[in-house]
């Protein structure tokens, strides 16, 4: 693996149209990061995660390639896949597990002279906050022992919310916050970096929109992909959303969400004025619930799911339709023709764009793929899965 001239070239001839193309879709703001010639690469650039334009949005402020570590699922596109891998070359990863694969390939590309970007979460944000990082970020910091450039994406969760069908006109921003040399963090713990690399990418999305403008439409359109949870009466999958405005279906809470994804109301119920608050509060209720249920107790239950097995970085293969079935003593996939049964801690769970769900067996090293064309949640089983993963671990201490 090496820096080949065609992606230079790529990127060279490309680079005004993508330029111009975001600036009109997104109102975004490139800023050129000045000591590109001054510092010897290649470099690893971090970046928070907001949406998924944002490796372009990062591209836009350097001037050479740059060779992102990104999901292995984009690898089984068919003829948009050859595409991809031809023009720009990405690093497979798999979002829910380690990958030796993809540390060798970020190797050999670093020492053909290739620099490395990065989203640490590796996954965008869902509620405007930063996502866990895993600490393997800061073992690779380590590891390569290369400059480490940190930047920001301002305004991108708010121009195109996770749960979001349509984009919010308005102001958005991208640069480097800082630069980090190896003699300045070769002595330092895997504990000490992960600190100052949470710390570093940590974005104050409010404080940067405050005074900014946005425009649109359907502003509460889909929401319910994140918040499945009432905040008023704390029923679990009663929302929905249509146009501007959530509601539940169990009580008198309507909302009415604006250009900025703030929440406002006239009513006497109980709301969360802004996403992070009403995300935490969400986990906090789920994980109160599943403390108190039965192990046979059906959790979450969604049918006409598509299941399809995932082979990395390859394709996606149908294996039928079916029903998926959460208790807290596994998870239950059922067939047309048979059934199996998952145990919680075998489970590794992500969510995949908006709301495709993925399920990986570390036993079995298997990966199912799930979709469902209508508006079930799938980020209600990653987090029971965590959460019952960490109440087994609790219990087991």
């Amino acid at each position: 693996m090496k820096v080949k001239v065609r992606h230079r070239l790529t990127f060279f001839l490309l680079r005004p149209f993508f330029r111009l193309f975001i600036r009109l879709k997104f109102n975004y703001q490139a800023i050129p990061f000045d000591r590109q010639k001054s510092l010897k690469g290649p470099y690893l650039v971090l970046s928070n995660h907001t949406q998924e334009s944002d490796p372009f949005f990062v591209s836009l402020s350097f001037k050479g390639p740059i060779y992102y570590v990104a999901s292995d699922m984009i690898f089984s596109i068919r003829l948009w896949s050859t595409f991809i891998k031809f023009l720009v070359s990405p690093i497979p990863k798999t979002k829910y597990r380690s990958d030796l694969a993809t540390i060798r390939d970020i190797k050999k590309m670093v020492k053909s002279g290739g620099s490395i970007g990065l989203f640490p979460e590796g996954n965008a944000s869902f509620s405007g906050e930063l996502m866990p990082i895993s600490p393997a970020v800061s073992k690779l910091i380590k590891t390569l022992k290369i400059p480490v450039i940190f930047f920001h994406i301002k305004g991108g969760y708010t121009t195109k919310p996770r749960w979001a069908k349509s984009i919010r006109k308005g102001a958005m921003q991208g640069r480097v916050a800082k630069v980090w040399m190896p003699e300045a963090y070769q002595d330092l713990t895997v504990e000490a970096i992960q600190e100052i690399v949470v710390a570093t990418l940590t974005v104050n999305e409010a404080k940067f929109i405050h005074d900014k403008q946005f425009t649109g439409k359907d502003f509460a359109e889909d929401i319910e992909s994140t918040f499945f949870i009432c905040p008023n009466c704390k029923e679990m999958l009663t929302l929905t959303s249509l146009k501007n405005q959530v509601s539940c279906r169990h009580c008198d809470l309507l909302l009415t969400v604006n250009a900025k994804s703030e929440f406002l109301t006239t009513q006497d119920v109980h709301y969360f004025d802004n996403k992070i608050a009403w995300y935490h509060d969400q986990y906090h209720v789920l994980e109160n619930r599943l403390n108190d249920i039965a192990s046979d107790t059906v959790i979450f239950t969604d049918s006409d799911e598509k299941i399809l097995v995932v082979e990395r970085a390859s394709r996606k293969t149908l294996l039928g339709h079916g029903v998926i079935t959460l208790m807290k003593c596994g998870l239950l996939i059922i067939y047309a023709d048979h059934q199996e049964l998952w145990e919680i801690a075998d489970i590794m769970p992500a969510v995949q764009q908006k709301n495709k769900l993925i399920l990986h067996h570390k036993t079995q090293d298997k990966t199912l793929y799930f979709i469902n064309h209508a508006k079930r949640n799938a980020l209600k089983y990653v987090l029971a899965i965590e959460i019952l993963q960490k109440e087994a671990f609790i219990d087991g201490v």
